[in-house]
């Protein structure tokens, strides 16, 4: 037998190959999509590979007959001699035959035993095979790892940089750098900072889990409206349940000098809300799991008492870990939040996993830095978010 493999664009030129090369009577014994070309695993071509056998024995039998059915002409007028006949005058033929027979279905076997072998040395082959990824952007990518972003996001990189990079940009560290740049900070959406209301108050409520420290954000936002900007501000709290958080609301409202009511009800929400004469309403909530469903549409049917538009903002501390993270921006939605503040981000050492959630089309609105009441809190950037990763000098891994 002989074996060939051929490559093509499609597979119909692949079995014309074939048969050009070795005629019509070729068997297509296996059949597989490869990729040709590129550079580094990338910009491949997709090719049908296919691999055909023939029977060199069988050929040669076509050929030998062909020369002696020319020599075999009868040019001479000397009648042919006559065949023997089976089971005639020669008491062997039939044992021969049977003998040939079983012979011929022996070497079927092996033949067939023998493409087998062949198929699975080239399966075996083709599956170590594996494409070498652009070490440049493979090191970017490590050091994404490190800084824990996740899979999905990175994976998000990686089939971005298959589809738009050329040969010339893979081979330069700074452009590898760029484009790695450029997708963090278009994933990144800023939702812009409060404004105050005009012919009515702008009511901004604070929503999230225990412990993100709602509370005090809450403080910084007033202190730099009511004290800094010298806008009207007014505080409420739908909070009763935490007895430690209503008295540090109500300090800091009285340092302060801005009114501070506590809502216990949807009336009193409603009520306030309607008698307020502030330019900025801020809203405390109380924490709730993000597990704890009944909590929180307890709290949706609260704030649906006013039917004024509302900008609620969700609380997320930098410290949460990514899946944890995916499941609060997840269950949280039933809000209907329109932006996220970021805080904490004082306390952590990567913003990956908040970098990969922001992929949700999720928009920030401020970020806190620390503790002081109003100074650790500023308006949402995306640079600032991109400084904070944690990325080796060009050149010092793998030249990056």
């Amino acid at each position: 037998m002989i074996y060939r493999l051929y490559r093509a664009s499609t597979y119909k030129e692949a079995v014309v190959k074939a048969k050009m090369d070795l005629g019509s009577d070729v068997y297509i014994i296996a059949r597989k999509e490869v990729k040709e070309g590129g550079f580094l695993g990338m910009f491949a071509t997709v090719m049908t590979e296919i691999t055909v056998a023939k029977n060199e024995e069988r050929s040669n039998q076509q050929a030998h007959s062909a020369q002696q059915g020319g020599r075999g002409q009868n040019t001479a007028g000397i009648p042919p001699a006559e065949e023997p006949q089976t089971g005639q005058g020669n008491p062997t033929t039939a044992p021969a035959m049977l003998s040939e027979s079983l012979g011929g279905e022996t070497s079927v076997m092996c033949e067939l035993m023998e493409i087998k072998r062949q198929l699975r040395t080239i399966l075996n082959e083709r599956s170590e095979e594996v494409p070498r990824e652009s070490q440049l952007l493979e090191a970017l990518l490590d050091q994404l790892r490190s800084n824990d972003f996740s899979e999905e996001y990175i994976g998000q990189i990686r089939n971005r940089f298959e589809t738009e990079f050329t040969l010339k940009d893979i081979q330069d560290p700074g452009t590898v750098r760029d484009h790695v740049k450029k997708h963090i900070l278009e994933n990144i959406q800023i939702g812009g900072p409060i404004t105050a209301g005009k012919s009515s108050p702008r009511i901004v409520v604070l929503v999230g889990p225990t412990g993100v420290g709602k509370t005090t954000t809450i403080a910084k936002l007033a202190a730099s409206f009511g004290v800094l900007q010298k806008k009207k501000v007014e505080l409420l709290t739908i909070d009763s349940y935490r007895i430690a958080a209503i008295e540090q609301l109500g300090k800091y409202a009285e340092l302060m000098q801005l009114p501070f009511s506590v809502i216990n009800s949807r009336e009193e929400y409603k009520n306030s809300v309607m008698n307020s004469k502030a330019e900025i309403l801020f809203v405390d909530t109380v924490g709730r799991s993000q597990k704890n469903n009944l909590g929180l549409a307890e709290l949706r049917d609260i704030l649906d008492g006013v039917k004024s538009e509302m900008d609620i903002h969700l609380v997320l501390s930098a410290t949460t870990k990514y899946r944890d993270a995916m499941d609060v921006i997840t269950r949280f939605n039933q809000l209907m939040y329109t932006n996220i503040i970021i805080t904490k981000l004082d306390e952590t050492n990567t913003v990956g996993p908040l970098l990969s959630i922001l992929g949700s089309g999720k928009k920030i609105s401020y970020f806190t830095t620390g503790q002081s009441v109003p100074d650790d809190i500023e308006i949402a950037r995306k640079e600032k978010l991109y400084e904070l990763i944690s990325f080796d000098p060009v050149g010092a891994r793998s030249s990056v």
